[in-house]
């Protein structure tokens, strides 16, 4: 979904001349007088502060070109680990991607509950320990700088990376995986039965809703479809089957 998001992000600051002469402008002024700005407000994803700032001089700026807030970032993996998390949880996230969904799950355990961390993308870990830092939640995380399973498509690369088979994943009570797709690799493969399973699936990269769905319905799982990983970007969800499946098992279905 990460680089789905950056395509759109791109399109939108590159549109015609105008998008580019107002790059331009960007570039200069943060080379010549951004720097020397003060900082003004946090930019937050899904209401949490990502560790990142914009500077004063940057509400004169193309919106396009500043970092923006985004309430619903990747809202249907958050709203299904709202849903779901149960204080002193133990919660292991496959992709961390911005750290979102990593904080999310970090708030919603407590201080009595633990996460476990997977990311292939070095820019990735660092913006998440960037987010667990800014919400006071980063001693609660064991972030693993690993790709499970297999580099389907790593956003960012993996170079560095250390592979983990999903045979190693850790006990947890909820699995959230949004690894673009290597989920269904995990899927087949993990040896782990938590009582929550949040997936976003990845078609466009070979991971389809309905094969995940049918993986999790062959683990015992009952599973509802909760409806596009990013409602706001609609159309490149649904050409890519971007979405988000939760499996729940024995007394979690029934509840």
């Amino acid at each position: 979904m990460r680089e789905i998001l950056e395509k759109a992000a791109f399109l939108r600051a590159e549109r015609g001349l105008a998008g580019l002469a107002a790059k331009a402008a960007s570039v200069a002024y943060d080379r010549a007088l951004r720097r020397h700005l003060p900082w003004a407000e946090p930019v937050l994803y899904a209401g949490l502060p990502t560790g990142r700032y914009r500077r004063w001089g940057d509400r004169w700026l193309p919106a396009a070109l500043v970092a923006q807030d985004i309430p619903d970032f990747e809202e249907g993996l958050v709203r299904a680990l709202r849903a779901h998390l149960r204080p002193g949880d133990a919660v292991t996230v496959v992709g961390t991607g911005s750290g979102v969904t990593t904080a999310v799950a970090a708030l919603g355990v407590g201080a009595e509950g633990t996460v476990t961390a997977y990311e292939g993308d070095p820019g990735g870990i660092a913006a998440t320990r960037r987010m667990l830092e800014a919400n006071g939640v980063a001693a609660r995380v064991r972030l693993h700088h690993a790709v499970v399973g297999a580099p389907v498509r790593v956003y960012g690369g993996a170079g560095g990376a250390r592979i983990v088979a999903p045979a190693d994943l850790p006990p947890t009570d909820l699995l959230e995986l949004d690894c673009e797709g290597a989920e269904t690799v995990i899927l087949g493969a993990m040896t782990i039965r938590p009582r929550v399973v949040a997936v976003e699936t990845h078609g466009c990269y070979g991971a389809p809703s309905a094969a995940v769905r049918a993986l999790l319905e062959g683990l015992g799982y009952a599973v509802t479809d909760t409806g596009l990983a990013e409602p706001r970007m609609a159309r490149l969800c649904r050409e890519g089957d971007v979405r988000v499946l939760v499996g729940l098992r024995g007394a979690a279905a029934g509840a």
